[in-house]
C-alpha cells in the first residue's frame, strides 16, 4: 500500500471510529436487566402506546368538561357591575353575555358543543348533554331580547350580535349544526328561530364563486378556503335531516364535490387550504386543522346523507382517500404535523383529534377497515390525551389562522391553551374512541396494537389467528367457582359437542348436558370437543395446545375419540390415525400442505392426552365411542373390536378410568328395539336432542357405577 493510501485509509478508520461514537451516544440503550427475550422489551415511547380503557378516556374527557363548565358561565350580566341579570325583560345596552375562558357562539363552541353531545351519548354522563342544556337555553331565550336591544341602539354584545346578524360563514355554521343536532333530539324549547337565522345567511347571504362555491374576498379575490367546507355544509345537510328537503341534501354534496375539484390533491391524499381563482400555482399548503375541517365535513355528511342520494358512493370514495393520506402522514408519536406533508413543522393537537374522531367513526360506521384504521385511532387518542393538562386544558393547539403563501407563516403559527379550536375535538375524539372501544377487540399481539373483530382470549405475549380461540369459545379455565375449584374439561368430536353445542342444525352432543347432572356451583363443565376432529386432528391442529394450558391440579379430562379415526392419511381430509393402540408410525406427504407428517396409531394420540393431562395434575378418563346408527339383525352395530376395544386397552395400560359408553348406549338402543333407538339419531352417526340425552345419563351412569370415584361427589344425587 502507498503512503497516501495508508493515509487515506487511516482517515477512513478514524471518521468510522467517530460516527459510531456518535451513533451510539445518541441511541439510547434498552438495558435487558431479566431474562425477557430482546424483541418483548419495552421501547422508549414519547406517548403512551397500547390498547387504551374506556376508563381512561372518560377521565380525560371529564377533566375537560369540568374546565369548560367553570369557565364558560351561562349567565347575563350588567357590564359595569357584574351582577346576573334573571329577568331578561329587563336587558339594556349594558347587558351581556358574562366573560368566560372562551365565547359560547363561536364557532369553535359550535364543535364543542356537538362534542358535548357525543360524549353524552358514548358515556352515558348527562353531565356532558346539560352543558350543551344550560347555554342552549340562555342562548334560545336571550336572543330575542337581544334582538329588541339590537333594533332600539344598534351596539349589543357583540357574541350575541354574531348569533344574530352573522356575517361570514365562521359565524353560523358550526353553531347552527349543532343546534340542529340538537333540536332533533331535546326539542325542550324553541332553538328554530335561530337556526333559521343562521341557515338563511348560509344559504342565501354568503358570498360564492360564478358556480356557487362558497367563496372569500380576502387574502385575494375569489378565493376558496378549505375551512368553509365545515363552516357550512355540515349545517346544511343536517337541514336537510330536520326538514327532509332535498335541496339541503343536494346543496351539502354540491359544495363537496365542487370544493374538491379545486384543493384535493389525488397524488397526496391531501387538501390544499386555499385556492385562488386568479392564480395558475395556488398555494399547496396542507395544512394540518383544514385537512381536519374538510374530513369532518365528510365524516358528518356520510352521517345524515341518505343512502340512495346520487352523491353519496362519490363523497365516500373522497372520504376514504383522504384518509388513506392522512394516515400516510402521521408520526411516530401519533401526532399529525402543523404541514401534514412537513416533518419538521410542529405536531398539533386540534388536527389530531378531528383525525382520530373521523377515522374511529368511519370505523364505527362500516365505511374503514378496522384492522387497518384502529390502529392508527388508537394511536392518535394516546398522544392527544397527553395533551388534555390536569386542569382540563387542551395544549399544543395551533391559533386561528389565515391563509397564506409561505411556509413560515404556518410554522410559527403560535400554540396556546386558549385556543378555543382544541376542546371540541379533544370531546369528539374520546367519545368516538369509547364507541370504537365497545364494538370491536384491540389486543396486543407482538408489542403492537392490532383490532380484532371477534375476542382474542390467548395471554400469548405473540399470537397467530389460529393460536387463538376461535369465535363463541372459551379459553380453558375461565369457568372455573374460584381458584381451588375443578373444571371438567371434555375433548372429542362432534357426538361430544355439534356445531356450537347449541342445537341449531336439530343435533346435539352428549357434552351439551353433562351440565345438568352435576353441582355447578361447585364445578363446571368445559366442552372443547370439535366436530370432525379425530384423536389425531385434535392434536395436530392445536386444539389440544387450546385445553391444556387451562389445566390445574383437581381437574378432569374426557377425551372421547374414533368416530372420524379411519379413513386417508394424507388426501382429502387426511384425518385418519393408524389402528391399534401400539407405537407403530408412517410417514407420509400431505395433499394440502406438500410436506411430510408422521401419523402414529390412535392409542398413541390418546396416550399424549392422558399422559400429559395428568402433568398438569388433572385426572384423565377415556371414553368409548357412542354407538353409530348401523344394525344388524335388528341388533346396533358395536366396536367392541376396534375403537371401543383400543380405548379401553389404552386405559388399562395407563392406569385411569375408563367408560365403555359404546356398550352403555348400544345396549339401550338393543332394549328399545331398532324402530324407536333409530328415532335417536339424525344420520348414521350424529344424535338429535333426545340421543344425546341418552349418551350423557349412560355416561352418568357409568360414573355412579364407580363408588368412590372422586367426579362423583359433585354429581346431582
Amino acid at each position: 500500500m502507498t503512503k497516501l493510501g495508508l493515509k487515506i485509509a487511516l482517515a477512513f478508520f478514524l471518521f468510522a471510529g467517530t460516527f459510531s461514537v456518535f451513533s451510539q451516544k445518541n441511541k439510547k440503550e434498552v438495558v435487558n436487566d431479566s431474562n425477557t427475550p430482546l424483541h418483548l422489551l419495552a421501547p422508549d415511547y414519547k406517548v403512551p402506546y397500547g390498547v387504551i380503557s374506556e376508563s381512561n378516556v372518560k377521565e380525560t374527557l371529564d377533566r375537560v368538561l369540568i374546565y369548560l363548565d367553570k369557565t364558560t358561565p351561562a349567565r347575563v350580566v350588567d357590564k359595569n357591575n357584574g351582577k346576573e341579570i334573571t329577568d331578561y325583560e329587563k336587558l339594556d345596552q349594558n347587558s351581556q353575555l358574562e366573560r368566560g375562558g372562551f365565547r359560547l357562539a363561536s364557532y369553535e363552541w359550535g364543535v364543542t358543543y356537538s362534542g358535548m353531545m357525543e360524549a353524552a351519548n358514548a358515556t352515558g354522563d348527562t353531565r356532558y348533554s346539560d352543558y350543551v342544556d344550560s347555554r342552549f337555553k340562555l342562548l334560545s331565550e336571550v336572543a330575542p331580547h337581544f334582538r329588541r336591544l339590537m333594533n332600539d341602539y344598534g351596539v349589543i354584545d357583540p357574541q350575541m350580535k354574531q348569533l344574530l346578524t352573522p356575517h361570514a360563514l365562521d359565524d353560523a355554521g358550526a353553531m347552527c349544526a349543532a343546534m340542529i343536532k340538537y333540536a332533533q333530539t331535546k326539542p325542550d324549547f324553541d332553538l328554530r328561530p335561530v337556526i333559521d337565522n343562521y341557515m338563511n345567511y348560509i344559504m342565501y347571504s354568503e358570498y360564492r364563486l360564478d358556480d356557487g362555491t362558497f367563496a372569500r374576498k380576502r387574502p385575494q379575490y375569489n378565493t376558496l378556503w378549505l375551512d368553509d367546507m365545515y363552516m357550512s355544509i355540515p349545517a346544511i345537510v343536517q337541514m336537510g335531516k330536520l326538514t327532509n328537503e332535498r335541496k339541503y341534501y343536494n346543496e351539502a354534496a354540491k359544495q363537496i364535490k365542487q370544493f374538491a375539484d379545486r384543493m384535493f390533491v389525488k397524488e397526496k391524499g391531501l387538501f390544499m387550504h386555499g385556492w385562488v381563482e386568479s392564480m395558475d400555482d395556488h398555494p399547496a399548503f396542507f395544512w394540518g386543522r383544514a385537512n381536519g375541517w374538510a374530513l369532518l365535513t365528510m365524516t358528518e355528511v356520510l352521517d345524515v346523507l341518505p343512502q340512495s342520494h346520487p352523491d353519496r358512493v362519490k363523497i365516500l370514495e373522497l372520504y376514504k382517500a383522504h384518509v388513506k393520506g392522512l394516515a400516510a402522514c402521521q408520526s411516530g408519536e401519533g401526532f399529525w404535523h402543523q404541514l401534514l406533508d412537513k416533518n419538521d413543522s410542529y405536531l398539533e393537537t386540534s388536527a389530531t383529534a378531528i383525525y382520530v374522531y373521523c377515522i374511529a367513526r368511519g370505523i364505527n360506521k362500516g365505511w374503514l377497515n378496522p384492522l387497518a384504521y384502529g390502529p392508527v385511532a388508537t394511536l392518535g387518542w394516546n398522544a392527544v390525551s397527553t395533551k388534555v393538562n390536569k386542569e382540563g386544558q387542551v395544549e399544543g393547539t395551533c391559533v386561528g389562522t389565515g391563509m397564506a403563501f409561505d411556509p413560515a407563516f404556518y410554522y410559527y403559527r403560535p400554540v396556546n391553551v386558549y385556543a378555543a379550536h382544541g376542546y371540541g375535538p379533544v370531546l369528539l375524539a374520546g367519545a368516538e374512541m369509547i364507541n370504537l372501544m365497545k364494538k370491536f377487540y384491540p389486543k396486543m399481539n407482538d408489542s403492537a396494537v392490532q383490532f380484532y373483530t371477534t375476542e382474542q382470549r390467548t395471554n400469548a405475549p405473540i399470537f397467530g389467528m389460529n393460536d387463538s380461540t376461535r369465535p363463541g369459545e372459551m379459553q380453558a379455565g375461565e369457568t372455573r367457582v374460584d381458584e381451588n375449584a375443578p373444571i371438567l374439561f371434555l375433548i372429542g368430536d362432534s357426538t361430544v359437542k355439534n356445531g356450537r353445542g347449541d342445537g341449531s342444525n336439530g343435533q346435539w352432543g352428549w357434552g351439551s348436558f353433562f351440565q345438568q347432572f352435576i353441582d355447578s356451583t361447585r364445578i363446571t363443565v368445559e366442552n372443547f370437543a370439535l366436530g370432525g376432529r379425530s384423536s389425531r386432528s385434535f392434536f395436530t391442529e392445536g386444539l389440544w395446545d387450546k385445553v391444556r394450558p387451562g389445566l390445574k391440579k383437581g381437574d378432569y379430562v374426557f377425551m372421547q375419540f374414533g368416530h372420524n379415526d379411519g379413513g386417508p392419511l394424507n388426501t382429502g381430509r387426511a384425518r385418519a390415525s393408524l389402528k391399534g393402540v401400539g407405537n407403530e408410525s408412517q410417514t407420509v406427504i400431505m395433499e394440502r400442505t406438500g410436506g411430510p407428517e408422521t401419523v402414529y396409531t390412535y392409542g398413541h394420540y390418546l396416550r399424549l392426552y392422558i399422559r400429559q393431562a395428568k402433568a398438569m395434575g388433572a385426572i384423565p378418563v377415556v371414553v368409548s365411542p357412542t354407538p353409530n346408527n348401523r344394525w344388524n339383525d335388528g341388533k346396533i352395530m358395536r366396536q367392541d373390536q376396534a375403537y371401543a376395544k383400543w380405548a379401553k386397552e389404552v386405559a388399562d395400560q395407563e392406569g385411569v378410568s375408563f367408560i365403555d359408553l359404546n356398550k352403555l348406549s348400544c345396549d339401550k338402543c338393543d332394549a328399545m328395539g331398532e324402530e324407536k333407538a333409530r328415532k335417536l339419531f339424525m344420520d348414521t352417526v350424529h344424535t338429535n336432542y333426545e340421543g344425546a340425552i341418552m349418551n350423557c345419563e349412560s355416561l352418568v351412569e357409568a360414573l355412579k357405577a364407580m363408588g368412590d370415584f372422586s367426579l362423583n361427589k359433585y354429581l346431582i344425587k
